[in-house]
């Protein structure tokens, strides 16, 4: 008993595929000319209509995201208070990928280009701007698409430049900061010095000036040398732009293959709401009963009598 449901299923489905491979036959026309129809459209959009897009690259370097941040513990230690005030702060390569896309390095780059007048925006240009970090580097990619591959060169080595002038002036700040915070330090040692009591207690406080003043000439000093410019270099700029849109041959292939399943698709579907009967094989499939003859057409009768000429 298991062989012949066995035999039957395998008869049932030879038959299942008799009966759609007929009817792919049957509207094989229909599948071919909207499937041929989809490349066409595809075709005359991507060499026609669609306007091309070209990518620049450009690659910095972040030297100082190479320098591992340290969990300082309070100290009372001048000299490790000096390290802290003017350490420039370490920031992890995301950091410096949301700084490169945030919208006041934009307005910098609108503004040195004088793209505003052209509709510009912020969060626009910001669109055509894709910022990756290289795994297991220091190294930021900056892509710019647009549709001018000019453009897109200008803009991607102006946004470079701007970025590393803007980590410059930032750099510079802290070192100002810094300044400040230790000649405020100064003025409150030296007030604890004038009301010293000891030799000893005036020569701890000495030493602090001292230090605290050679602090200030070191954080001067490396503001001077401007630091800023060397944390993120330029390691490749951007030399040339690429198409990247569209992608013909994409495009054409994903059109055809979408044709060719909606094409079979909309074929199954008239042949199941097609509920009219045209020959023995619907009598047998709709109406569930045998055929025991056919009955030729009046036409085809009268030919066979009277002979065709």
């Amino acid at each position: 008993m298991p062989n012949e449901n066995t035999v039957a299923g395998i008869d049932e489905q030879e038959i299942d595929l008799r009966v759609y491979i007929q009817l792919l036959k049957k509207h094989r026309a229909l599948i071919v000319l909207i499937t041929l129809l989809a490349v066409l459209v595809s075709a005359i959009l991507s060499f026609f209509v669609l306007k091309p897009v070209y990518e620049a690259k450009t690659v910095l370097l972040v030297t100082q995201a190479a320098d591992k941040l340290q969990t300082t513990t309070r100290s009372n230690d001048p000299d490790d208070l000096l390290n802290t005030v003017s350490r420039i702060p370490v920031l992890t390569m995301n950091t410096y990928v949301g700084q490169v896309k945030s919208d006041e390095l934009m307005k910098r780059v609108i503004e040195q280009m004088g793209l505003e007048p052209y509709g510009f925006t912020p969060r626009g240009l910001a669109g055509q701007v894709k910022v990756s970090a290289a795994k297991d580097s220091y190294l930021l990619e900056v892509s710019v698409s647009n549709h001018d591959p000019q453009l897109a060169v200008n803009i991607a080595n102006t946004l470079s430049k701007e970025f590393i002038g803007s980590i410059t002036e930032r750099n510079q700040e802290v070192m100002d900061r810094s300044v400040v915070f230790l000649q405020e330090q100064m003025a409150e040692v030296r007030k604890d010095l004038d009301a010293a009591t000891t030799q000893s207690e005036r020569d701890r406080l000495q030493g602090m000036l001292t230090l605290l003043s050679e602090g200030i000439t070191k954080t001067q000093i490396t503001r001077s040398f401007d630091l800023g410019s060397t944390s993120v270099v330029v390691v490749s700029p951007a030399m040339a732009a690429i198409q990247v849109k569209p992608n013909k041959q994409m495009n054409i292939a994903v059109a055809f293959l979408l044709g060719l399943m909606a094409s079979v698709a909309l074929a199954f579907a008239l042949e199941f709401l097609d509920n009219t009967i045209k020959n023995p094989e619907d009598v047998a499939r709709h109406l569930d009963l045998p055929v025991m003859g056919m009955i030729p057409s009046a036409d085809s009768r009268a030919r066979t009598y009277y002979g065709s000429d």
